[in-house]
């Protein structure tokens, strides 16, 4: 190990990265199973409802504009949606295709939400900002201006960004978390949109005497806030998965008929789609049919709000559940218990179907029941994805998401066809204000859409569910997908040509010094990978348990003051985690040991934490350095980094830290002798380190060639 040198940040070696460095390691990753932070978490989840307010302006809110403020007929309005939906299913396919062959330096998905954001907002005004021009120049403009905006620019924004949520973190809790908080600012979003845009609108119109530019006013409003927020989410979030593949320019090469076959064979994206059509199915009888039943069934139109409100309401309880839920029972059973809650409510509302009481019960219990679903709905295909890439080998997110939101627009496209052809048919006449007007057959077909067709519903996506079996393998499918891309196995991350000189680096720091940020800087200019979470998957691997539980120890591990006396387990105290009778921290620590020193040999790596700086110490071209930082720093970092944490959190976990740290390696963990380099990030701050840390490598390498390989 080289010369200690204790930086306070007062000097800094200049020059370039050397040769060594700018080995580029095939498909490599930054720390993908990173726990992502809560503030990057926040700013992806926001810019749902910022493609929300714009969408709900530009469908929903639409309809309304063509017909009753410019005067386009609701026959050519409808004729406008259906020929749109088909080139929007191509659409979606195009932009799929065009994310996975993009490898940009700003990442594949979040650079297009930067492309697209003020785009996106001009297309949204242009829909309202009609010229005066005759019937059939109405027309022609709405059929344009909404394609431009739906078909073009809607799909060339939204793709990527639902791609995005998969390539934050390979983290399949996390990717539950962010898709759970991501879908109730979804659907809250939704609520006080619709509940507010047209009252909105009203009052503005009144105060400036002209409805269209009050459309047009409101529209600009809403778009100003939308592009802030979508590039805040560029600018916060970081794409951190990437496709390990032999080399970037075989992905890049890929035949789309290859990711169709791909995607096509995917069973869990099938399971993934199946759900997603008939779920907005669901959503479209019941969200159509529901003014009709309280109308005409129930006979108070009033009825329909506080109704959709004790179903979206129990939805977001439902969704705020699914974080703690999720771990102990799986997506499957909570799908396939919230498709069972849903009948029953159906069936609830079979004693009576007039009675109010039992019509927001059953709400209510319908709102529960579809929480699980919407709640992953897109951590679903993200999970196919890990499937299909450890199945064939091909990573593909574009494609696979494009597809489902194909074919959620086909069965929104088709549900609606068919429920207006049924109720054509029964003659139900919209013009006709009361039960008594309406046609028996009339009724009967709105009774049947609201009572019965959402069991039939339930029961198939009850089935389709069932079949899902990803949730028993995903860890060890995980495992193997690490192992493989650790080891250089299936030629996945191929080693330096001159491996004896690869370079590892291990990084020690105190809780809330950036170690983890400064570490995966130093693994993107290193290209390499990170390595932290990834050894407890191998680790479970080796033990020979799940990594669920495994974690579970070594939460207990991280925690426990080994100034007291050697942690014991046994399968009596640690049922859940499959702990076995011989098992013991020592025997953790020794499996852990030998993978970090497997990975190091194998591929270039940055180690943060797991006392990689003992284990690697005296092997050539590996350098350590600590990071620590003042208490403002800290207690800063605890704010926004970590969701909270105070400062004294963090220094007890420092404590514990500390005494794993002096149990195994029998040195302090915070001593300088046993770094190459400590640095104080309050003084040099997070880039600042990191440059420090790429200039002593460099320097030290250029040592090592200039005396022949020997410093």
């Amino acid at each position: 190990m080289g010369k200690l040198r204790p930086v306070n940040g007062d000097s800094m070696a200049k020059g370039g990265i050397p040769e060594l460095l700018n080995f580029k390691q095939k498909g490599k990753d930054m720390n993908e199973f990173i726990k992502v932070p809560v503030s990057e978490k926040l700013a992806y989840c926001f810019g749902d409802p910022a493609l929300t307010l714009m969408y709900t302006m530009t469908t929903t809110l639409l309809i309304y504009f063509y017909t009753n403020v410019v005067g386009i007929s609701a026959g050519a309005v409808g004729m406008i949606m259906l020929l749109s939906r088909v080139f929007d299913g191509f659409s979606d396919v195009l932009m799929g295709t065009i994310i996975d062959r993009t490898h940009s330096k700003y990442g594949k998905a979040r650079i297009w939400i930067l492309r697209l954001a003020i785009p996106y907002a001009l297309a949204a005004v242009l829909l309202f900002t009609m010229p005066p021009m005759g019937d059939m120049g109405k027309i022609i403009y709405a059929f344009v201006t909404y394609n431009i905006m739906n078909t073009v620019v809607y799909t060339a924004i939204s793709q990527p960004f639902h791609a995005l949520g998969s390539l934050m973190s390979r983290d399949r809790r996390e990717r539950d978390v962010i898709c759970n908080i991501r879908m109730v600012l979804s659907i809250t979003a939704s609520m006080i949109i619709t509940a507010f845009t047209l009252p909105l609108i009203n009052k503005v119109a009144k105060l400036i005497d002209n409805q269209q530019m009050a459309w047009i006013l409101v529209t600009a409003g809403y778009a100003i806030v939308s592009v802030f927020v979508l590039i805040n989410t560029y600018c916060t979030c970081t794409e951190r998965v990437q496709a390990a593949d032999a080399n970037k320019k075989e992905k890049e090469n890929t035949p789309f008929w290859t990711a169709f076959k791909v995607t096509v064979t995917n069973r869990y994206f099938i399971i993934a789609l199946g759900l997603m059509i008939f779920y907005t199915a669901y959503q479209i009888i019941i969200g159509t049919d529901l003014t009709y039943y309280c109308q005409y069934v129930l006979n108070d139109v009033d009825l329909v709000m506080p109704l959709s409100a004790a179903e979206k309401i129990s939805t977001i309880i439902g969704i705020a559940m699914l974080p703690k839920l999720l771990p102990k029972y799986g997506k499957r059973n909570l799908i396939c218990a919230g498709c069972i809650l849903g009948i029953a409510g159906q069936l609830l509302f079979l004693l009576n179907i007039t009675s109010v009481p039992l019509g927001v019960a059953t709400c209510i219990m319908r709102g529960f029941g579809i929480a699980p679903f919407y709640g992953v709905q897109y951590s679903l295909p993200s999970d196919a994805i890990e499937y299909g890439h450890w199945k064939t080998g091909v990573r593909v997110e574009g494609l696979m998401f494009s597809s489902m939101s194909m074919g959620q627009k086909a069965g929104s496209g088709f549900t609606s066809a068919i429920m207006g052809a049924i109720l054509s048919m029964a003659a139900f006449d919209g013009l006709k204000a009361t039960a008594a007007e309406q046609t028996a057959s009339a009724i009967s077909a709105i009774k049947t859409f609201y009572l019965y067709v959402p069991i039939a519903i339930w029961v198939i996506m009850f089935i389709i569910a069932a079949c899902y079996k990803l949730d028993k393998m995903y860890d060890k499918m995980m495992r193997e997908l690490i192992s493989r891309e650790g080891k250089g196995g299936t030629e996945e991350i191929p080693v330096a040509a001159n491996s004896e000189n690869q370079i590892n680096v291990a990084i020690g720091r105190v809780y809330g010094s950036s170690g983890r940020k400064i570490a995966e800087e130093i693994a993107k200019e290193l290209n390499c990978r990170v390595y932290d979470r990834q050894i407890i998957c191998l680790l479970a691997e080796k033990m020979g348990m799940e990594t669920s539980d495994l974690e579970e120890v070594q939460k207990y591990l991280d925690n426990y003051n080994y100034g007291d006396k050697e942690p014991t387990f046994s399968p009596y105290a640690y049922p859940q985690a499959g702990v076995a009778d011989d098992m013991s921290a020592v025997k953790m620590f020794e499996e852990q040991s030998r993978i970090i020193k497997g990975l190091a040999k194998n591929a270039p790596g940055v180690f943060l934490g797991r006392c990689a700086n003992f284990i690697l110490g005296g092997q050539e071209h590996t350098y350590s350095f600590f990071i620590y930082a003042d208490d403002e720093y800290r207690e800063k970092e605890g704010r926004e980094y970590y969701g909270g944490i105070s400062l004294a959190e963090l220094k007890e976990k420092d404590e514990m830290r500390n005494s794993y740290y002096e149990k195994f390696t029998g040195m302090r963990r915070d001593d300088p002798k046993h770094y190459d380099m400590v640095v104080n990030v309050s003084k040099t701050g997070v880039q600042g380190t990191v440059s420090m840390i790429l200039d002593y490598i460099r320097n030290k390498e250029e040592n090592r060639s200039s005396k022949g390989g020997n410093e």
